[in-house]
Order: structure tokens, then C-alpha cells, then sequence
């Protein structure tokens, strides 16, 4: 299977994706989380988080579309082999940090960064888990003071947490509940 880059200077550009199990993101879902967080605030030259990365398809779309840095995580080698090998056929590699790991045994503080967009795209059955992941990553302090945290699931992810707004959009039967740090 292969996907295309949507926007940015990587637009048209297709990266292969390995034959997993793995899920990825209808492009339409991608474009509009894009625009949404680009509605919401500016996130040109800031870090993304990519957790339960698979393709790796949206930290290429936040390197085409401005951001400065991509951290991808995910737990299947095969797909972090393959998200490294993306990277490098679209010339991005030193952009984009993959991280072979469990999210939930991650220790977030090891990756020395400060995110100002973290999204999560988990395998549908641990959406239920997703509070206490978010918990854990507001925790670690890798959040930096203007942030904006999507998870992706097959329904809203419930979390609240003193400081944090929410929104959630719907697109068929995929929902993307959108955090955010600001009034």
C-alpha cells in the first residue's frame, strides 16, 4: 500500500507502507486534522509527537507542512523500519526521529524535547487506555506551554485534566478528540 504526502513541500509524494496489521489514516482525516490545528494556532518551526506512528504518514505531513522536528513512536519494528526508510527516500531522515517502543512503557522525559503537537493514533481496542497514557505524557514534561494533543479513535476519547479545553470532530466513523492548553 502506498500514501500520499497531502500538503506542504512534500506534496505528491508517496512513502510505502509495510504489510502490517496496522491501520492508517484515511487521507481526508489527516488533511482535516491539519486544518484544524492550523486554524487553531501557528505551528510552523515547533516539534510533533507521532504516538502509535504505523506509517509515519502524519509526522511526514508535519515536516512538509513546517513543523521543525517529528518524533515517531511505534511498538511494531517492521513499521518503525519502514517509517525510517520513508524518511529517508523523501530526504527528511535528520527531521524525523523514530523511536521503536511501547508508548506505555516509553519514558517520554528520555526524548529531551519539548512538543507543542503531540497525536495519537492507537489501535482502536486501547482507546479506553488513552486517559491514563495522556496522564502519563502531561506528566512527563514534554509538553511545552502552547500545546495541542489529538487522539484519533472509533469514538471520543473522555479525559479531563485542569488546564486543558476540548473539541471533538467527527468524520465517519472516526472521531479525533482535539486537547488543547489555552482559553
Amino acid at each position: 500500500m502506498n500514501l500520499r504526502v497531502s500538503s506542504g513541500v512534500l506534496r505528491g509524494r508517496y512513502i510505502k507502507v509495510p504489510d502490517t496489521d496496522l491501520r492508517p489514516t484515511e487521507e481526508k482525516v489527516r488533511s482535516a486534522f491539519f486544518n484544524t490545528l492550523f486554524s487553531m494556532i501557528e505551528f510552523e518551526n515547533r516539534n510533533f509527537l507521532d504516538i502509535f506512528s504505523g506509517s509515519g504518514i502524519f509526522a511526514f505531513e508535519a515536516i512538509s507542512r513546517g513543523f521543525l522536528k517529528s518524533f515517531s513512536i511505534e511498538a511494531n519494528s517492521k513499521a518503525a523500519s519502514g517509517i525510517r526508510k520513508s524518511a529517508e527516500e523523501l530526504g527528511i531522515k535528520n527531521k524525523v526521529n523514530v523511536i521503536n517502543g511501547d508508548a506505555f512503557s516509553l519514558n517520554f522525559t528520555s526524548l529531551n524535547e519539548k512538543f507543542n503537537t503531540i497525536f495519537l493514533d492507537p489501535p482502536y481496542v486501547l482507546g479506553d487506555k488513552m486517559p491514563d497514557l495522556l496522564d502519563k505524557i502531561i506528566d512527563s514534561g514534554i509538553v511545552d506551554e502552547v500545546c495541542v494533543i489529538v487522539v484519533e479513535g472509533s469514538s471520543e476519547t473522555l479525559w479531563q485534566k485542569a488546564g486543558w479545553s476540548v473539541k471533538t470532530k467527527k468524520f465517519g466513523g472516526t472521531y479525533l478528540s482535539v486537547f488543547y492548553n489555552w482559553e
